[in-house]
């Protein structure tokens, strides 16, 4: 009796070893991912079948459940959001873009369909995939719903009369996009008529209550303009196209955009010499100069440009007087600006403006790097276009570089 039990214990081991046990050990080995997203199933599958369907768990136990070792964000470069997606729900997670590390805002993505087995009763920040009636009041973000195919989901905008984007204004002609907002003013009863599901805004005070509040409709923050790196700005389209089933569209954009940058990047790895660079005007008694840690400074050092405030520790612009930037600047040999006039710019427009823009030698030398933010549509549509940006860049500071390149944003002024 005892040799049987010892015999049918021994084959309880063998089999518990051989079908469960060394097979994980197994795939552990080979593949530690496909082991974690197993993990992953098993905890999930426990957690629904602990609760019964009269207490339907709150979608935020879902992730609280996962250990973070196996949560992996989206999110390459961005500082300002992380994403996760487990079983067909997203975790968009945003963060304060002047505090590091300070959540601002969660919000769970998912299809209505999977969002019954959950708790979403006066859950605000649980937001219904494929919304179609979305607001968005960032021109930038716009530019990114038109590449993703998704503005048919977009009933509000604001400031249409600075709206470039074609397709924008033909629906603003048509009644099929509403204008919201102009001359940075809501109209919040249109608004609370139209009714969208929620609101894409730019926030622009952190320590005010936004205007916007007074609607009770849920807003969510979007602020690629705090990101100090081209690729960061770029990869905020994840952002927008995780509410929609145009994700993967998305991510393969960015890879797209990446893959170019870095390529035109590599260019001027090896560069002989370094042009030094400055960037801006002067303009009701200061000179505001970006950061050393700033969007511009990136993009000027990876084009293979010497900086001038390179080591200055600002993430955006910061102002001075006239007398320190000439003191600093006047022998640059070139001269970012970002403008608009009604006519076309030139040398003799710049020294009408300002007469001691003509003591900079690259003002005399002609080497002036100018980009028309109207009619490139620069603040609306370059976010998107980094690899374009930086290219520009790369062909005035290095032309041999890139021999025949045809700029679309930036352009030695004549």
């Amino acid at each position: 009796m005892i040799k049987r039990n010892i015999s049918l214990c021994r084959s309880i081991l063998y089999y518990y070893w051989n079908v469960m046990i060394y097979p994980l050990i197994k795939l552990y080995k080979m593949a530690p991912q496909r082991f974690a997203y197993l993990l992953l199933t098993v905890s999930i599958l426990t957690i629904f079948s602990c609760n019964p369907k009269q207490n339907k768990p709150e979608i935020a136990s879902l992730f609280d459940a996962i250990p973070d070792s196996l949560l992996v964000s989206k999110v390459l470069y961005a500082s300002g959001f992380d994403l996760y997606e487990v079983h067909q729900i997203r975790k968009l997670v945003v963060y304060h873009p002047e505090l590091p590390g300070t959540i601002i805002a969660t919000f769970y993505i998912a299809d209505s369909s999977v969002l019954t087995d959950f708790e979403v009763r006066n859950a605000p920040n649980i937001i219904k995939l494929n919304s179609e009636r979305a607001a968005v009041f960032s021109a930038t973000q716009l530019n990114a719903f038109d590449k993703l195919s998704l503005l048919g989901h977009v009933i509000g905008i604001t400031e249409g009369e600075y709206i470039n984007n074609r397709h924008i204004k033909e629906k603003l002609e048509k009644g099929e996009i509403i204008e919201l907002g102009a001359n940075n003013h809501f109209f919040i009863e249109k608004i609370m008529s139209v009714q969208p599901d929620y609101i894409f805004y730019s926030p622009y005070k952190f320590t005010a209550k936004h205007p916007l509040k007074v609607t009770g409709i849920p807003l969510i923050p979007f602020y690629d303009y705090h990101e100090n790196t081209p690729l960061g700005r770029a990869e905020w389209v994840k952002f927008s196209a995780a509410f929609f089933d145009g994700y993967a569209r998305a991510d393969s954009l960015f890879k797209d955009i990446e893959r170019q940058y870095t390529t035109y990047r590599s260019l001027t790895k090896d560069v002989a010499s370094k042009p030094t660079v400055f960037s801006d005007k002067y303009f009701n008694g200061q000179w505001y100069v970006p950061g050393g840690k700033s969007y511009i400074a990136t993009l000027f050092k990876d084009a293979g440009a010497d900086y001038l405030w390179k080591d200055d520790q600002h993430t955006g612009s910061f102002p001075l007087d006239y007398e320190i930037v000439y003191s600093k600047a006047y022998e640059a040999d070139f001269w970012r600006i970002v403008g608009s006039y009604d006519d076309i710019p030139s040398y003799d427009a710049l020294a009408e403006e300002n007469s001691l823009y003509e003591n900079f030698k690259a003002f005399k030398t002609k080497h002036v790097l100018w980009c028309d933010a109207q009619k490139t549509a620069y603040f609306e549509r370059s976010s998107l276009e980094p690899h374009l940006v930086l290219a520009d860049l790369i062909f005035a500071f290095h032309p041999k570089v890139l021999p025949g390149y045809q700029p679309k944003y930036y352009h030695i002024l004549e």
